[in-house]
């Protein structure tokens, strides 16, 4: 009997990474003697040997009604099982699998796990890829990033990343933190394909952190990395075997890969060993014998053998009480008050939008008039004989934020210094000492944005660095912004907080800015686009929404922005909770979506 033509068929508007497994899978079934063929979207038309594949959990919940195989096609499909138990998406999948004529996991613990519940399933064995090698085994290749990260935010993940910020401080880094949404085409936070084994074959090492409370080794993202020469540093995982720790990878307690990373980093024979052994591993994985066994499960289905299970439905209408919305967005980033999301279809008063229409149209000149009493720095000029660069620091001091004086010090500590420190107190406390900077104090509270502006209205320099008082900055913090500033209008870096973890790690995008605040400060802004938008919105209803207004403008403006995926900045106390004055945050809310186009009109 020849061999039964096997299609592995993934969901239209699926995950990408589901795409390129099952790219690998149908070629590995080629490799072996196999006819393999891959498809998005419907079933396409059987022949009387074709044995359909698909990942249920995402198949059968993201495909329309009307494209759902019907039950005679599902008792010629095999289940593809990647999820590892104690996760929504595993429940699924043992709920739809068993409609299915066979199945196959890539994990040895949730393959237990459905067998344990009845369900006939075998292990498929991972292994070495062509099609994720584009490294090649070549040793002495050059690689420009120290240290790299791939994966979904998550606020556990999130807190431990952000608190690596000081081992991985010298380092070259990059975080690749997207949010936990369907992934098809690159972001910069997402690199599909050849873009992301090419990231894997230029980086050095790559952290591995557990997602919640999982405990389970996530098999693909380092079968990846090693076949790219990607050292991997985790943490203590389940379902490690066949791999040696020490040989293969390092583990480490996850609150010090940074610390180890760190250390690997100065050791570049060991780094070297690792590299090597890691990649000799992967090689030996037996993908050849899972693929030899897929092929006989198919055979075994076009021959009767298996005639799957004794279902009257098929997986599609399970699946249908499993889909969430169509367009839904994550909401892992820390926000401002969730009490605002889906509220922006809430109309708001016309004298509420005609007044910030008439604030946000106000000239810089025009807001001058407001700022306080300014004092001069502590000895005129700080450090006059180093070369400074062309950009102002601008930051406003709220009630109950901490003084800003370390992270002045961390800024004027760096590797390229600003031209001015230019800090506003807006109603803080008593009359401060001399400081080492330009200070505005307001004995009474005028708002973030009219404090921020007046600060503006005393810079001189081209680009401006806005930021909160109660941070601490990296000392190659403007370095970095600057390093990535050529061709954009704005650059920002993620902001630890030791609670949320990483705070604006996201790239702006309108329809997320639209439901949720998720970008505050921590960006170099060229002094022109400032100026163009009129300033900082200066409504009092909108105090806390002031960084979320600018960023709606600059996605309005269409102006490009860069994201350097670094912690260079970092919260030394929680965010407070901002709160708008108005009682009523649909209201608020609105207001801050509508004020955008009209201030740009």
């Amino acid at each position: 009997m020849t061999a039964p033509d096997i299609c592995l068929v993934s969901a239209s508007g699926g995950s990408a990474f589901m795409e390129e497994l099952l790219e690998v899978v149908a070629d590995a079934v080629r490799g072996v003697g196999g006819r393999a063929r891959t498809a998005v979207g419907a079933y396409p038309e059987a022949a009387s040997d074709t044995v359909y594949v698909v990942v249920p959990h995402e198949y059968f919940v993201l495909t329309p009604d009307e494209s759902q195989p019907g039950v005679e096609d599902c008792r010629r499909t095999i289940g593809f099982c990647v999820e590892h138990p104690g996760t929504a998406t595993f429940e699924r999948n043992a709920t739809l699998v068993r409609s299915l004529a066979a199945a196959v996991d890539i994990n040895h613990d949730s393959t237990a796990e459905l067998r344990r519940r009845g369900v006939a399933v075998e292990h498929f064995q991972l292994g070495y890829s062509p099609l994720w090698d584009v490294w090649g085994g070549d040793l002495d290749s050059p690689r420009e990033v120290d240290v790299t990260y791939l994966g979904t935010a998550e606020r556990r993940r999130s807190q431990l990343l952000s608190s690596y910020w000081r081992d991985l401080d010298a380092l070259r880094v990059r975080l690749l933190t997207p949010p936990h949404e369907m992934m098809v085409d690159r972001r910069v936070d997402f690199l599909p394909g050849k873009e992301k084994f090419e990231h894997l074959a230029r980086s050095r090492f790559i952290l591995n952190l557990h997602r919640e409370q999982k405990q389970t080794f996530e098999w693909v993202r380092a079968l990846e990395a090693m076949s790219n020469g990607c050292v991997l540093v985790s943490e203590p995982s389940a379902d490690l075997d066949p791999l040696m720790p020490g040989e293969h990878l390092v583990i480490a307690r996850p609150q010090t890969l940074g610390t180890v990373a760190a250390a690997l980093a100065g050791q570049p024979e060991r780094e070297r060993q690792l590299r090597a052994a890691a990649y000799e591993f992967v090689r030996k994985l037996d993908l050849p014998g899972s693929a030899r066994m897929l092929v006989e499960m198919a055979r075994s289905i076009v021959s009767g053998a298996s005639a799957g299970p004794p279902v009257e439905s098929a997986p599609g209408a399970v699946a249908a009480g499993m889909r969430s919305p169509v367009g839904d967005l994550a909401i892992d980033t820390p926000s401002w008050d969730t009490r605002f999301h889906g509220s922006a279809g809430v109309p708001a008063p016309a004298s509420s939008v005609a007044r910030a229409v008439q604030l946000g149209q106000r000239t810089v000149a025009a807001r001058r008039g407001c700022a306080g009493e300014w004092s001069e720095p502590l000895s005129g000029k700080v450090f006059p004989e180093v070369e400074r660069s062309d950009v102002d620091v601008l930051v406003v001091r709220r009630p109950g934020e901490p003084d800003p004086d370390p992270l002045v010090r961390d800024l004027l500590a760096g590797t390229v210094l600003p031209g001015q420190v230019l800090v506003a107190d807006d109603g803080v406390g008593p009359v401060p000492a001399a400081r080492p900077y330009r200070l505005l104090r307001n004995t009474s509270p005028i708002g973030c944005g009219t404090s921020r502006n007046a600060l503006l209205g005393e810079s001189t320099a081209s680009w401006l660095l806005v930021l909160d008082a109660g941070m601490r900055a990296s000392r190659y913090l403007l370095e970095r912004l600057l390093g990535a500033s050529g061709e954009v209008d704005v650059v920002h870096t993620p902001v630890g907080d030791p609670v949320s973890g990483l705070v604006g790690a996201l790239p702006p995008e309108s329809r997320r800015l639209a439901t949720l605040p998720y970008l505050g400060t921590g960006y170099l802004v060229r002094r022109e686009v400032v100026e163009g938008f009129g300033g900082w919105t200066e409504d009092p209803l909108l105090d806390g929404l002031t960084d979320h207004v600018f960023w709606r403008q600059v996605c309005a403006g269409d102006h490009p922005s860069a994201l350097v995926q670094q912690v260079l900045l970092r919260r030394v106390r929680p965010e407070p909770p901002q709160r708008p004055l108005d009682l009523d945050p649909h209201r608020v809310w609105t207001l801050a979506n509508t004020a955008v186009p009209h201030v740009r009109a």
